[in-house]
């Protein structure tokens, strides 16, 4: 296959922020409708681990897939798919009263077809952009970014007017615009069939075991825990700081919110500017970058608290496309898949120990709960240092030579 050209890169991006875009309107009307139709944060709760289980189960399983299929028929299977599901979900949500159970299974539909798209993405990348994927990578990051800027902004707006249940409307018609783009970009063929391939199940453990014996993998998976560890209850404990620990206006808690978001471009914008660097040198020092502007949260000031959110998700997205990159150029095109559904695992798995954490710590003490955040930025930092070989293959160790006898 040839590389894409100008147009189909600037076209795929096009795609994506359409697909952001819609995304940000879903993540707002989804709450709204439950907070409408039952009022319980308890509820609220059960829909948002709905949305992101697909991420621990089936995504493993679909990591496997993804280096066994097409890519681009795994992305039409998760944009249609996932266009049709919020469709449904829109035509059955209405302005009617709803069964619950219609928004968890949707949004636990929606997750994993979204698995099957970003999945089959992330594999075909390398192909598609050869020596350009790194640049690519923080393209991609900038786009999603700006989209989740506008997004909510828009979706708020909207719901005001038409009610959240139009806006599932306006996600489904992102993933039709994104599914027709996909049509366009020069996809990579399926993998060859292989002699003696084992089956689906063996192979998907192989593959696993692999990425565990690469060199450096659980100083790898440690950094993507810490990190996903101090990101996940980020911007809650910065609200609730200002709002409650310093009793800000609602103006400053928006200011704040606002921060983090801005943050999220920002860190886009020089993970762009730096492609340049190694993707390990970026992770580590973005961790760096977070634990200095981790230590902004301990000044009792909402301006601190949003400068602190600003600089710490500078670097959080940042060091997401230095680990994407980092995958990319270190890891065998056959275990793409399985190694992406793997660090998104480990993700799933730190962001509800986090939050129970935070929200503890919280509790006992605010300097607490902002400590942790600058201990795990700091370990991530430490676990980088001396990483140029991190995610390569172990050297084999010689094999001892017989000794001759000497008659």
């Amino acid at each position: 296959m040839s590389p894409a050209k100008p147009w189909q890169r600037r076209l795929h991006l096009t795609g994506m922020w359409v697909n952001s875009l819609g995304g940000g309107a879903y993540n707002i009307a989804l709450p709204l409708i439950v907070l409408q139709t039952s009022g319980s944060l308890a509820q609220m709760s059960i829909v948002a681990v709905a949305s992101q289980l697909p991420k621990a189960f089936p995504g493993v399983l679909i990591g496997g897939l993804a280096d066994r299929m097409s890519p681009r028929t795994m992305t039409h299977i998760g944009y249609w798919g996932q266009a049709l599901v919020v469709a449904a979900m829109a035509l059955l949500i209405g302005p009617w009263h709803t069964p619950f159970w219609v928004l968890v299974l949707g949004a636990f539909l929606r997750g994993s077809l979204d698995m099957f798209a970003r999945t089959a993405t992330f594999v075909a990348i390398p192909k598609m952009y050869g020596d350009g994927t790194a640049k690519f990578n923080a393209s991609v990051s900038t786009a999603w970014t700006s989209a989740s800027i506008v997004g909510p902004a828009i979706g708020g707006a909207l719901s005001a007017v038409w009610g959240p249940w139009w806006l599932l409307a306006v996600d489904a018609v992102s993933f039709t615009v994104i599914a027709m783009i996909m049509n366009f970009l020069p996809w990579p063929d399926r993998p060859g069939n292989v002699p003696d391939r084992p089956g689906f199940i063996q192979e998907l453990s192989a593959g696993y075991r692999r990425l565990s014996q690469l060199h450096g993998w659980w100083r790898f998976a440690g950094t993507v825990v810490l990190i996903g560890f101090l990101s996940a209850p980020l911007s809650t404990l910065a609200i609730f700081q200002t709002s409650a620990g310093l009793g800000g206006s609602t103006t400053e808690v928006g200011i704040v919110g606002a921060a983090a978001a801005a943050g999220l471009f920002c860190g886009s914008i020089l993970s762009g500017l730096f492609s340049s660097w190694r993707p390990n040198i970026l992770m580590q020092r973005s961790s760096w970058l977070m634990a200095g502007g981790s230590l902004l949260f301990f000044i009792p000031s909402w301006i601190a608290v949003a400068s602190a959110l600003f600089i710490v998700c500078t670097g959080g997205i940042a060091w997401t496309v230095g680990r994407t990159s980092l995958i990319h150029q270190q890891i065998p095109s056959t275990d793409l898949g399985k190694t992406m559904t793997a660090v998104q695992f480990l993700e799933t798995v730190s962001s509800p120990l986090s939050l129970t954490a935070a929200t503890y710590l919280m509790g006992v003490s605010s300097s607490m709960a902002f400590a942790s955040i600058l201990a795990a930025a700091l370990l991530s930092g430490l676990l980088a240092l001396k990483s140029d070989s991190i995610l390569s293959p172990k050297e084999r160790e010689p094999e001892p030579r017989q000794r001759e006898t000497v008659h």
